[in-house]
């Protein structure tokens, strides 16, 4: 009789032992399943100025991001598009530019004729489409056209759509004479890092007027500010218009989302 209470007593222990085992096991496949949280780059004043450097200053006065209302990448020129990534490969990726010559673009049939041609560089068209969701996001769509960088800077594909010639070319004649004032007055990080909003602010004055604007294309005349020989930015600070620069983070990189008038 006591020989089969000490069989029951060890069965019901391994019994036990073996429904232990079994949770242990368990909890550790349902630990290990979990998907492991993606670790995000460290948001730096590195990656902020970096981040930064994305927003064009552009000098003819076309639509970017400063306009006075909500901008992404659906109502920005493919023009500035463009422009926007070719700067990105200026700043970061520069050994991506290669030399190319006046004879290359004619028999590539870039151009008509080398009359007041510079060239410049050629970049490859795969390039181009890979630098593009670093700052635009994967979602986003644009077109590989021929566009204008600067007064005196084109860029044209070939027939081929393999590379971009970009070269000079006489400047755009133009009188306008402007001066711009733009700088970072803080940052936000939100959303577990994956969301960083960048706030500058924004004055374009006409030196043939003297008058002052809160965005790219002249059309918000600011009335408290006159520009005047000794002008001084840091003046003005409570007059100035402030935008907001939203980044959202996608595959390893922050890409520009929106820019708005801050609230």
């Amino acid at each position: 009789m006591k020989k089969k209470k000490w069989i029951l007593y060890i069965v019901v222990a391994l019994l036990v032992v073996l429904l232990c085992l079994l949770f242990v096991t368990i909890f550790d496949f349902e630990k290990d399943s979990k998907p492991t949280e993606e670790e995000l780059p460290e948001v730096t004043t590195d990656l902020i100025d970096q981040l930064y450097s994305y927003l064009p200053l552009n000098e003819m006065g076309l639509h970017t991001m400063y306009t006075g209302y909500y901008n992404t990448i659906n109502n920005i020129s493919n023009d500035i598009i463009l422009s926007m990534i070719y700067e990105y490969i200026i700043n970061n990726d520069e050994f991506k530019l290669e030399s190319t010559s006046i004879d290359e673009m004619l028999s590539s049939q870039v151009i008509s004729n080398a009359s007041d041609i510079t060239p410049l560089y050629k970049v490859k068209v795969s390039e181009i489409n890979a630098i593009f969701p670093k700052i635009f996001g994967s979602e986003a769509k644009f077109k590989i056209a021929d566009f204008r960088y600067d007064y005196k800077t084109l860029a044209k594909v070939d027939s081929n759509k393999e590379y971009f010639y970009i070269y000079n070319n006489t400047p755009l004649n133009t009188d306008k004479n402007d001066i711009v004032f733009k700088s970072i007055t803080k940052y936000a990080v939100t959303e577990n890092n994956r969301t960083i909003e960048i706030y500058d602010y924004y004055l374009k004055c006409d030196l043939n007027t003297n008058n002052c604007y809160n965005d790219e294309e002249k059309r918000l005349l600011n009335s408290s500010i006159k520009y005047t020989e000794n002008f001084d930015i840091n003046n003005y600070q409570d007059k100035l218009m402030i935008y907001k620069h939203t980044f959202k983070y996608e595959d390893g990189y922050y890409y520009w989302f929106s820019s708005d008038i801050a609230d």
